[in-house]
């Protein structure tokens, strides 16, 4: 089953991510009826939780369904987009229907380490000349 994290502090962006690989879909996320801000949080979009919700999505549910789901209980609306980000016309398609019409691709869990003492143990950087 496929679950979305949903943190009052969790950015646009990262719920952008979210859904691109649980739906293999783009999603618009709006704020007060315009388009919201990568860096704008959920709270700032809406979101009245206060704590991780974790929201298992329904596949068997259409575009439609899944889009007034999230609204009616989160306070923050999305409009699923395909690859070009442009809004789903068919909003009776089911969301399984969007995930299994992706090609598949071989799914790698890469986990990056970037905890402090790594990062204070491989100071290689200034010799590269790369600052950040």
């Amino acid at each position: 089953m496929k679950v979305l994290k949903l943190h009052p502090l969790m950015t646009i962006s990262l719920l952008q991510m979210q859904l691109q690989r649980l739906l293999s879909c783009n999603v618009a996320v709006y704020m007060r009826h315009s388009v919201a801000n990568a860096f704008d949080t959920l709270k700032e979009a809406g979101f009245d939780e206060e704590n991780l919700i974790e929201f298992p999505i329904d596949e068997t549910l259409s575009l439609r369904e899944f889009e007034e789901e999230v609204e009616e209980r989160f306070n923050f609306t999305l409009e699923l987009c395909n690859k070009d980000n442009k809004p789903f016309t068919n909003k009776s398609q089911h969301l399984f229907q969007i995930s299994s019409s992706q090609p598949k691709k071989e799914e790698k869990n890469y986990q990056l380490d970037i905890s402090l003492d790594m990062l204070m143990n491989n100071r290689q950087f200034p010799s590269q000349n790369i600052s950040f």
